[in-house]
């Protein structure tokens, strides 16, 4: 081989490999990274927290280790991503959005609350005024004094890392509800099939809130959820239609519809509106059933609020 053949040979080759490593960069957002310690750890994935001091991480960064592993294979890839712990007195400098200490996913990063969250703060006090029946349910899985982290922290974070499996490929879904559909699927799935310990820390306080009926929803519509969304709903009822989703996702995978995961996932990826146009309901459901399921489809069609 000529000598300039292989210098233009090592030239191209190293190229790709650069825009390879700038395209992995460019997905993770580092700049909210800026002022944060960064721990170490036997994982793949980066781990930064706002204070090195406080030692609750360890069985957090275990439980989303392995489900990355679930999805990477069952998504066929290697999801390169970061993972943020921040102190809710920091939160505003880290975190997308409020509240403090709630788990959220964006731009390549999982970010979770390093103290008890705002939201579990604020369930915690509403509900330690119900009558002691009412919290039957609770004390056995969130304990006596009930610690409602082990669901927003440790069984969240797992719905917001499987956001960013679809995230890497585009962030604007035909519908928003197919997105947090999709999260809580990814979510419940891995926990019964490679968590099942922790599936009572899932499972009760969202039947606990089903239970409980609509009455702090105000919004109840799948309208109501795609105007509204995070910024417009108040956290009560945002929560609401959370656990209407999980209440469907449940159902859909205790049939034994795995599969689904990843026809949902390709879905979302391929009719993002970065890529293709917006769908009307009637098209939506259309495309739904043929290409995902009629499972999802009934979601839309049979949704109980109009």
């Amino acid at each position: 081989m000529k000598k300039s053949t292989l210098t233009n040979l090592i030239a191209i080759l190293l190229c790709c490999l650069t825009t390879h490593v700038q395209g992995q960069e460019s997905w993770i957002d580092t700049s909210i990274h800026s002022g944060l310690i960064e721990l170490k750890t036997d994982y793949t994935f980066k781990t930064l927290v706002s204070n090195d001091s406080i030692k609750t991480t360890t069985e957090t960064l275990k439980n989303l280790n392995t489900a990355k592993l679930y999805f990477d294979k069952i998504f066929q890839t290697d999801l390169d991503f970061a993972v943020l712990f921040i102190e809710n007195r920091e939160w505003y400098k880290h975190a997308y959005f409020p509240p403090p200490g709630l788990p959220q996913a964006g731009k390549g990063n999982v970010i979770l609350g390093l103290d008890k969250s705002i939201v579990s703060m604020e369930v915690e006090k509403m509900i330690s005024q119900l009558p002691e029946q009412y919290l039957a349910s609770l004390k056995p899985v969130y304990g006596a004094k009930i610690n409602l982290d082990l669901f927003y922290r440790e069984t969240l974070s797992i719905h917001e890392l499987a956001h960013l499996y679809h995230f890497k490929e585009g962030t604007k879904p035909q519908r928003k509800w197919l997105q947090e559909l999709f999260a809580t699927m990814s979510m419940y799935s891995f926990i019964k099939e490679k968590a099942n310990l922790s599936y009572q820390l899932m499972n009760t306080y969202p039947e606990f809130v089903i239970q409980s009926g609509d009455r702090m929803a105000e919004f109840k519509t799948l309208k109501d959820f795609e105007e509204k969304y995070v910024q417009k709903l108040t956290p009560q009822n945002y929560e609401w239609f959370q656990m209407q989703f999980y209440k469907n996702a449940k159902s859909i995978l205790d049939s034994n519809k795995t599969d689904i995961l990843i026809k949902l996932r390709e879905f979302l990826i391929n009719t993002d509106l970065s890529n293709t146009k917006a769908l009307t309901d009637s098209e939506l459901s259309t495309r739904l059933e043929k290409e995902v399921g009629k499972e999802v489809t009934h979601i839309l069609t049979n949704w109980k609020y109009k």
